[in-house]
């Protein structure tokens, strides 16, 4: 299933913004334009405060249906809202949208009550139409986060205005958790929206076209604009239900796609920027904080930063290369390289619920590492299996990971192909097994605060196809684990499955080196406004209700 669009929905984005002019929607359908390289101009009022900021890329669609990434998540979190929300302080579900919910003693049906004074932003009330309507698009679009529900959830029933329930085909024990990542549309609107062509049959496009670059949500803000692979801009909800968006919050705010160090330091120095993506270099980060004011917001993810090793191509097919290469990771010096960034000992992050440390992960240590090479089958001709080793354009310091990593393993006498992928093209590579590199450099995160998603996300057969799954590992072995630990409604039965699966990745499989946990660091002025506390979930750190401008 191929979660990730990347290069074919962009090409649909492009030709369908060409043909676009000026929305109905309060926002202009851009034609699509190259990574802005200036001064953002706002479009904002005078007299209105403007938060400028930047991002790695901007979504290829404002549709929450289809987003999963971090720049997705970012947008999505400040225009829709969701059933459940996920706590500040460890990612645990609460209610939102619905005010509670109970599951049958069987475990194979929720029930949820929904809020009765929410609205969406044009001012049509919520109701459980919009919820199962948001489920049975997603579903049937089968993108985004759907792979989650994918084969539990078996129908979703509007009980009556404010009640819904969700019957399953099987016991899953995350589910309320993972409805943290799906979110609800306002049907009216995207069906008075909907071409009658398009690929769902009866659902014509179902609202596709519509929502590359409007919102349809009941969040803090809507969109005004959006120029995909150049600016969006948000403005608030003036409709907002839950009492109007503070005032001391941004009236509007401007993100642009912009990776350049360079301008990047330039706009901001000039004050043309209150703040920039968290994955800046260690120079433009000290650059940048040298000046008065200028300051570095620490956001722990519940996700790592790993080196994914395609266990279906050579070398990287046979284990003990895998476990060369995971010897040959000099980890302290990377952790340092990314800012003293905390450890990692498995393919879970330790701040996820469901991470396990019975077992021992890998070191640094080239003697070990000549000892795998040495029992591998290509022990005796490694230059003829050379290594492409690939990771993402403009992602702060993992060019440095990469660079290090291949030092390691031409020392240990392989050949060592680099290359510095776009985003589009990298996602484009690991849709398919033969392009895809033999290792790549990569932040994942988990789509749901629980160990199981970023399992599942990884390592899932059903889950290939996408730029977090290099490794193509399509293990009968894993996948029965997964779907019993899936399965499990116990939480600490859950938990010990979860374990299992983690020691069997590291000692058996050995899919991914786990460098460190991710952090990232966007820089901001704290000048011009004040950053809120500290969300376990990141894209909630970007919630720009909860901002104080100065």
């Amino acid at each position: 299933m191929k979660r990730i669009l990347c290069g074919v929905l962009s090409a649909a984005l492009l030709a369908a913004l060409a043909a676009c002019g000026t929305t109905d929607g309060g926002g202009a359908a851009n034609t699509a334009a190259p990574g802005n390289t200036g001064a953002p101009s706002t479009s904002a009022p005078a007299g209105a405060t403007v938060l400028r900021g930047t991002c790695t890329t901007t979504p290829e669609t404002v549709d929450p249906a289809r987003g999963t990434g971090e720049n997705d998540l970012m947008l999505y979190v400040n225009l829709y809202e969701c059933l459940v929300a996920p706590n500040a302080e460890d990612g645990s579900p609460e209610p939102q949208l619905a005010e509670r919910w109970e599951a049958s003693e069987d475990g194979l049906s929720y029930t949820f009550q929904l809020r009765q004074d929410v609205t969406f932003a044009d001012g049509t009330p919520l109701t459980s139409k919009d919820v199962k309507y948001s489920f049975d698009r997603m579903m049937t679009m089968g993108e985004g986060f759907a792979y989650v529900l994918k084969d539990v959830l078996a129908e979703t029933v509007a009980v009556d205005e404010h009640t819904v329930e969700f019957k399953l085909s099987k016991t899953f024990g995350p589910f309320v958790s993972a409805l943290t990542a799906f979110r609800i549309v306002n049907s009216a609107l995207v069906e008075a929206n909907t071409a009658a062509e398009g690929m769902y049959g009866d659902n014509g496009d179902y609202g596709t076209g519509y929502l590359l670059t409007h919102s349809a949500g009941s969040g803090p803000y809507v969109i005004s604009s959006f120029t995909v692979h150049d600016t969006m801009v948000l403005t608030k909800n003036a409709n907002y239900w839950n009492g109007a968006v503070p005032a001391a919050a941004p009236d509007t705010v401007e993100i642009q796609e912009l990776t350049e160090a360079s301008t990047t330091k330039m706009l901001m120095s000039n004050g043309d920027l209150d703040f920039v993506h968290g994955h800046q270099d260690s120079t433009t980060i000290a650059a940048l904080t040298a000046n008065d004011g200028i300051e570095v917001a620490e956001l722990q993810e519940a996700g790592l930063n790993y080196f994914m090793m395609n266990t279906q191509k050579a070398p990287t097919d046979d284990v003990h290369i895998r476990r060369a290469i995971s010897y040959a990771c000099d980890y302290e010096q990377m952790k340092q390289i990314l800012g003293g960034a905390p450890d990692a000992n498995g393919p879970v992050p330790t701040n996820l619920f469901g991470y396990v440390d019975d077992f021992e992960g890998y070191s640094y240590d080239l003697d070990k590492a000549k000892e795998e090479i040495a029992a591998s089958k290509y022990a005796s001709d490694l230059a003829n299996y050379p290594i492409q080793l690939d990771y993402i354009e403009g992602n702060g310091d993992t060019g440095k990971l990469v660079y290090l990593m291949a030092s390691s393993l031409e020392s240990l006498g392989f050949k060592v192909v680099i290359n510095e992928t776009p985003w589009v093209q990298f996602c484009n590579n690991e849709a398919e097994i033969a392009t895809s590199p033999n290792v790549t450099n990569a932040f994942a995160t988990a789509g749901y605060p629980e160990a199981g998603s970023i399992l599942e996300l990884k390592y899932a057969s059903w889950t290939v196809g996408n730029w977090n799954q290099n490794e193509w590992m399509q293990d009968e072995k894993f996948d029965s684990m997964l779907n019993e630990a899936l399965g499990t409604v116990d939480d600490d039965a859950r938990i010990a499955l979860y374990g299992q699966m983690q020691k069997y990745l590291v000692e058996e499989v050995v899919p991914s080196v786990y460098t460190c946990a991710s952090v990232i660091k966007p820089i901001y002025n704290a000048n011009n406004f004040e950053w809120p506390a500290k969300h376990a979930t990141t894209e909630y750190n970007f919630y720009y209700a909860d901002y104080i401008m100065k």
